[in-house]
């Protein structure tokens, strides 16, 4: 038997939380607002859609501190509309376009308070007929965020290839490569030839996901995800490890008047567990759960855990 029309709806808007996921992390930043590609049923296609997810996450180190006396922990409320629209060409192939904006409040650090408009256009190809065809997708986008603590302003430019393919009624597996750049302004310079540049990151991240349907509402999920670039990191106490290993250093009062962020080249695993209900044919809900290990040069490093809370619906 295949999958009914809501089970599919089900796992692709699953699969869209997951590819939205690998950008938030490791590195601190602003949500982004890509649009949700998997999202649109094939019944819809040629219609504009309107998508609203919100989300409550704990961060039990936000400025990704090395020393235990640098970790701060906080929570956030994020909440993000978008419009989008799906073009069929030829049949296997289909365009998505759209817009979205995003904001996000910190309950303690909010100079972090942050809001993110962002566009992006993907082509997409299935590679047969049916519910288990296999599919890849290219995607570009484009976004600006802007933060309380303006010095941390940023340019998104992403681009991201994907693939995947449901083995059966209940496994559904794809994987995605993304390349992300940030394009901060520098700020003055605290060391001399140490660049102020802290907040400007480059990185490659990779995602391999499976899904398992208990039954036709009900999803759980495991990723596995690997980064290497830029990550950004805060401490009030700046050693002399850190200096010789960061790329770049910039005062970040965001988290005290005497804090630090410096930009390190660094390699990042980790894994993130969900479950997702759907209770209805357009709603989603979710509560995952994400551990990251960060290794950088000379000693340098961090760990962190995200519980998260997310709803979902596309109208």
């Amino acid at each position: 038997m295949n999958p009914g029309p809501s089970a599919n709806k089900g796992s692709n808007r699953y699969r869209a939380l997951h590819n939205r996921s690998v950008r938030l992390h490791p590195t601190f930043g602003a949500p982004a607002a890509a649009i949700l590609l998997g999202a649109v049923p094939y019944a819809a296609q040629g219609d504009w859609t309107l998508g609203a997810e919100a989300a409550l996450r704990h961060d039990d180190n936000v400025g990704d501190a090395q020393l235990h006396s640098d970790i701060v922990a906080d929570s956030t409320i994020r909440a993000r509309l978008a419009v989008f629209q799906l073009f069929p060409i030829d049949g296997n192939y289909s365009v998505t376009v759209g817009c979205g904006v995003a904001g996000e409040s910190f309950f303690r650090l909010t100079g972090l308070n942050n809001a993110t408009i962002e566009c992006e256009s993907a082509l997409k190809k299935k590679w047969a007929l049916g519910a288990f065809a296999a599919w890849s997708r290219a995607a570009l986008s484009v976004g600006k965020s802007a933060y309380d603590d303006s010095y941390r302003n940023a340019w998104i430019y992403r681009a991201t290839l994907a693939a995947g393919r449901r083995i059966d009624e209940r496994w559904n597996l794809w994987a995605d490569y993304a390349y992300e750049r940030r394009a901060a302004r520098a700020q003055m310079q605290e060391v001399p030839g140490v660049s102020g540049d802290a907040f400007s990151q480059g990185s490659h991240n990779v995602q391999v996901n499976v899904e398992y349907s208990l039954r036709d509402s009900v999803y759980l999920g495991l990723g596995v995800m690997g980064r290497r670039g830029d990550v950004v990191s805060t401490t009030a106490s700046p050693s002399a490890g850190i200096f010789y290993a960061s790329r770049a250093l910039a005062e970040d009062p965001a988290f005290g008047p005497e804090d630090y962020a410096y930009r390190l080249l660094a390699t990042t695993l980790g894994f993130r567990l969900g479950i997702h209900f759907s209770p209805t044919a357009h709603s989603l809900l979710g509560l995952t759960f994400t551990r990251l290990d960060t290794r950088a040069t000379d000693g340098n490093g961090y760990d962190k855990s995200l519980p998260e809370i997310t709803w979902d619906y596309d109208f």
